[in-house]
């Protein structure tokens, strides 16, 4: 164990520790070009593979875009996986947000491509702003994003994070020379809405899986576009490719004494759930065991506090329709009514930490729990949080989309006022 991740089971120490300032200003990340077309005929399917697009932003306003829900804003984070490979699922279920009336106001996608963003823009008429590459000579790939919004779309800027060649080839090495993912880029998809006359700033990402540090660069330049915002209203989310829920170290000894309750230390989540199927990506915790990454974490909370904790309402949603609550799910594991290790025990512990990752089954074709809140959404504090929901209730990717409803306060005048980097 390293000096920091000792220190942090310290009382009183771990929380500082994650709260330290960055010690330096962080490179801006790079901004990419922006288009705007005058209408969804205008997109020229890619044709590569995975037809992901050419490095610009790709804006376009819907004529005839359907009323947001309101009162308020909702927001939705969903990792469709691989430009919607499961398409009937996927568009069943935005079927079904639409004709019970749940569709959310904005959507943010990742793992998007250029087809997918187009046919949900249409379908559900939805303003559109997108960003991915598909790299080529010069230019690395970079995976689709998309955001769909039913109020004004006042304009959109992509920014790739700035990663050095040393950086890369280290954490290449660090894996035994298995490139992974890793030779992607990786960035942000803002836009500035016009939410009832407020305006909001989103950020929609999609974070490196395979090494904790290159995880951590990534949420540290995200926290570097967040302190140069021009907007004080702020939302960031997507697929952060990190278990959001792991907040510091723990104890050995607290995790195996205490009532089950959130798994938010790395120590109760080696007790609760142990060496977590392979499929879900990731050996281990989820990135977040790095304290370098939680440290970041921490620097997004302070930026952007307003998370699932805060929410007046917590929820997931469950096939059928029903919902239940992490409480709920929390007093029937402490019951001791559950058979531990049964396939609904797992199920109670997904829902206890409003886990967003599926696993697959293993080879005795149980689904284990992940524990895993890879997909989450962090608000400034201009923004109420009403709701969270982790939907359960579609099959239509390996995560589950995560909705969270907004009401807006008025800023304070000396934050619409203070001085601003003129970068978004």
């Amino acid at each position: 164990m390293k000096v920091p991740e000792v220190l942090e089971h310290l009382p009183g120490v771990g929380p500082l520790l994650g709260r330290m300032a960055t010690p330096h200003e962080e490179p801006r990340p790079r901004e990419d070009p922006t288009l705007v077309l005058p209408s969804l005929d205008a997109f020229t399917l890619p044709s590569t593979e995975r037809k992901l697009g050419d490095g610009r932003t790709l804006v376009v306003r819907h004529p005839e875009v359907r009323p947001p829900r309101g009162p308020g804003l909702t927001v939705m984070t969903f990792n469709i996986l691989l430009g919607g490979q499961r398409r009937a699922a996927l568009l069943a279920y935005f079927d079904e947000l639409e004709a019970e009336g749940r569709m959310p106001d904005v959507i943010g996608l990742q793992e998007a491509n250029v087809p997918i963003s187009v046919l949900l823009s249409s379908r559900y008429g939805f303003h559109l702003a997108y960003f991915g590459h598909d790299g080529g000579p010069g230019a690395r790939l970079i995976n689709g994003k998309a955001f769909l919004s039913r109020h004004p779309l006042v304009d959109a800027v992509h920014h790739t994070y700035v990663l050095s060649d040393a950086e890369r080839a280290a954490a290449i090495q660090r894996r035994g020379g298995d490139p992974f993912e890793l030779v992607e880029d990786r960035g942000s998809l803002r836009v500035h809405l016009e939410v009832w006359g407020l305006p909001v700033a989103l950020y929609n990402v999609h974070h490196a899986l395979g090494d904790s540090g290159i995880n951590a660069h990534n949420l540290r330049q995200l926290n570097t576009l967040l302190r140069h915002r021009k907007v004080p209203h702020a939302i960031a989310l997507g697929d952060f490719n990190a278990n959001t829920a792991i907040k510091r170290g723990g104890s050995w000894l607290m995790a195996h004494l205490k009532a089950y309750d959130d798994t938010d230390t790395v120590e109760e989540y080696a007790v609760r759930y142990g060496e977590p199927h392979a499929s879900v990506g990731d050996h281990g915790v989820g990135n977040i065991a790095d304290p370098r990454l939680r440290h970041e974490l921490h620097v997004l909370e302070q930026g952007l506090p307003e998370t699932i904790a805060h929410a007046a309402a917590t929820r997931v949603r469950l096939p059928g329709g029903a919902v239940m609550t992490p409480k709920q799910a929390l007093t029937e594991l402490r019951s001791g009514k559950v058979a531990r290790g049964s396939e609904h025990w797992l199920r109670l512990q997904d829902i206890a930490d409003s886990a967003t990752l599926s696993s697959l089954p293993d080879e005795s074709g149980v689904v284990p729990a992940t524990g895993k809140r890879f997909d989450n959404l962090y608000a400034s504090p201009e923004l109420e949080p009403i709701l969270f929901e982790v939907d359960r209730s579609t099959e239509s990717s390996d995560h589950q989309p995560v909705v969270a409803h907004y009401t807006p306060r008025a800023a304070p005048t000396a934050a619409l006022t203070r001085e601003r980097s003129p970068r978004s």
